[in-house]
């Protein structure tokens, strides 16, 4: 899902572009595709903004397992980033085989009436990541709003300066045989988006270099562990050798999170953004910053509770288990 410029010509050279650099990654292009919109649903400002909205589609050569291509799509998305930089229009929503992102400056309930796709009965889903509040310490951008690649986040990343200094000088001890050419990606986290697209980044780093969802997220985002005696010695070691390699992404923040497989929501250690969820006797789960957000009656809920300070809940879509955070190690 890309967001390409207005300008016909600008447009056209974003294409041939993004398709060398598929190609050179050995992915055949399948074709491009308008995503249907229903532009009467914007405000004013949004509308003068609104970028051309169009997917690609490629094909991975026999052999390739799910994870392999994403590697190689993630290093081709960095190199088509690098070579556009200069068409501030220019952003990739999502280049991946296990996620797609819609997003846009609009109301919440008007995501569906713009994206028509949303609304499409052959659309299906095992997993719906979305976001609804509106950025308060960032100017709105269409590439900007939520969710990101991986995560939406509600809150502020308030050590986010001492998060991106750190990416940053790290840079170079970042390696990994799964990819050869890694430093392709450098940088690898944005330093003039927004905190929650700095963390999306460094998220899809460690995915990239082999770390479950899970992992990735105990590592940036632990509980308060140094100074808990009921903590679990083996747990404690687990935090304590991660915390020789990576700094706490500290908010207060609550995050959700899938990659396609995964869907989680993780809350810092702080614990002040709610995150409360909901278990029906369908096996649907909802979880989000307050009860209420599907319709359902009292005695279809076999579950319900909270995320609480430090705490992971994750699905497991492939194998229908739900953890929680003392399962989460």
């Amino acid at each position: 899902m890309l967001f390409l410029n207005k300008d016909p010509e600008l447009a056209a050279a974003a294409r041939r572009i993004v398709e060398e650099e598929l190609q050179r990654e050995t992915l055949s292009i399948v074709g491009w595709r308008d995503v249907p919109t229903n532009e009467g649903v914007l405000g004013e400002i949004a509308l003068s903004s609104l970028p051309r909205i169009e997917q690609i589609f490629v094909n991975a050569p026999a052999g390739w397992r799910p994870r392999d291509m994403e590697r190689r799509l993630f290093i081709a998305r960095r190199r088509i980033e690098k070579r556009l930089e200069a068409d501030k229009d220019f952003y990739v929503c999502s280049l991946s085989n296990l996620v797609n992102i819609y997003k846009g400056l609009c109301m919440p309930a008007d995501l569906p009436r713009f994206y028509l796709d949303l609304a499409d009965l052959r659309l299906e889903s095992a997993i719906c990541l979305f976001h609804q509040r509106f950025s308060t310490n960032t100017v709105p951008r269409w590439p900007l709003a939520q969710p990101f690649r991986y995560l939406a986040h509600n809150g502020e990343i308030n050590t986010i300066t001492g998060n991106r200094q750190w990416a940053r000088a790290r840079t170079y001890k970042f390696q990994t045989p799964l990819i050869p050419d890694l430093h392709d990606a450098a940088p690898f986290v944005n330093e003039t988006g927004s905190d929650s697209s700095s963390m999306d980044n460094m998220l899809e780093l460690l995915l990239a270099g082999g770390m479950d969802i899970i992992r990735a997220m105990r590592l940036l985002v632990p509980p308060a562990w140094q100074n808990n005696p009921d903590m679990d010695p083996e747990l404690r070691a687990f935090f304590d050798f991660n915390s020789m390699h990576m700094e706490p992404w500290d908010g207060p923040a609550g995050i959700v999170m899938s990659d396609g497989r995964f869907a989680a929501c993780n809350l810092d250690r702080n614990g002040l953004r709610p995150a409360r969820y909901v278990i029906t006797k369908d096996k649907l789960i909802t979880c989000a910053s307050e009860v209420g957000i599907w319709d359902y009656q009292p005695d279809e809920v076999v579950e319900k509770g909270r995320v609480g300070p430090g705490e992971l809940m994750v699905i497991d879509t492939r194998s229908g288990r739900i953890l929680h955070s003392a399962e989460n190690r």
